[in-house]
């Protein structure tokens, strides 16, 4: 997968194969998310920061039981189910991963909020499974990173939203120029971008998509300081496992992808220390313009 296409297919692929890391973490942490930790006073326990990234974007996005929450790239359903365990919201996730489908399901079952939860295979670049007008709210966590067109997958998030609908969205971004950055941090973004299916943009031109597709009242929240700490475990835990990775590969029990996976994790804490990469909070209303 070159540097200069993202086939989501490959993506789902990918997080397929990651799902055997995954899983470890989730007997570690307690729960199935995927997403980066939001550690502060008050969560300072993996599990306790995981929760807690889905609530401060839960919390900007305002959301209530009157909404209907469309939650884009849901993985195994962990951001969904606690969604609609929170607020009592109606949510539909979804992914390009029958596998993860499948996860997000059996995790709405244990939770009791199977009929709350619809979780579709679909694709967020065009929401074919959602109707216009449908939804109050898109909702995605680490999500438009592995976006091949971002201009695409907002034009399908504002045709599914109502008039009055917003996005709430978290995800890595770079925050200055590419041009500015040294060969070294544009190598180690095109190794995050490989291992991990993602396409790490800047913060600026984001903003500006979000401006171009029509989206008003953009609020944009840095909230990298919170999630060093989940960073800085992920790297350690790469720097133990990376080597043992590579030993288990030689006879067939770790994967390739799985070893890239390790250290990309520990690339993306030394970008975040060294400035390069930062974890941004974004809501924006639809706004009526364009209608």
């Amino acid at each position: 997968m070159g540097n200069n296409e993202l086939d989501t297919k490959e993506v789902a692929g990918i997080y397929d194969e990651l799902l055997k890391t995954y899983k470890t973490e989730w007997e570690y942490r307690g729960h199935r998310s995927l997403h980066l930790s939001y550690y502060d006073d008050e969560h300072d326990k993996p599990g306790e920061a995981a929760m807690n990234t889905m609530r401060v974007l839960s919390e900007a996005a305002d959301i209530t039981e009157s909404d209907r929450l469309l939650n884009i790239g849901c993985g195994a359903g962990e951001d969904s189910v606690w969604n609609a365990k929170a607020y009592g919201v109606p949510v539909i996730g979804v992914n390009i991963s029958e596998t993860q489908l499948e996860i997000a399901r059996e995790n709405a079952r244990e939770h009791g909020v199977e009929s709350l939860t619809t979780f579709n295979y679909d694709d967020f670049q065009t929401l074919e499974t959602i109707d216009d007008n449908s939804v109050t709210v898109v909702w995605g966590l680490e999500a438009l990173s592995h976006s091949p067109d971002r201009t695409e997958a907002l034009e399908a998030a504002r045709r599914v939203l109502t008039a009055d609908g917003r996005v709430a969205f978290t995800d890595l971004f770079i925050r200055s120029d590419i041009d500015s950055l040294s060969a070294s941090q544009r190598d180690d973004i095109e190794t995050i971008n490989e291992a991990l299916g993602v396409r790490l943009g800047t913060i600026k031109q984001f903003k500006e998509t979000l401006q171009q597709t029509q989206f008003q009242q953009i609020e944009i929240t840095d909230l990298t300081e919170g999630i060093r700490t989940c960073t800085e475990r992920r790297k350690k835990f790469a720097r133990v496992a990376h080597p043992v990775g590579r030993l288990l590969g030689k006879v067939g029990i770790a994967s390739e992808t799985q070893i890239d996976g390790l250290e990309a994790s520990a690339r993306i804490h030394d970008l975040v220390v060294d400035g390069v990469l930062g974890y941004f909070m974004i809501v924006a209303d639809r706004g009526e313009s364009g209608e």
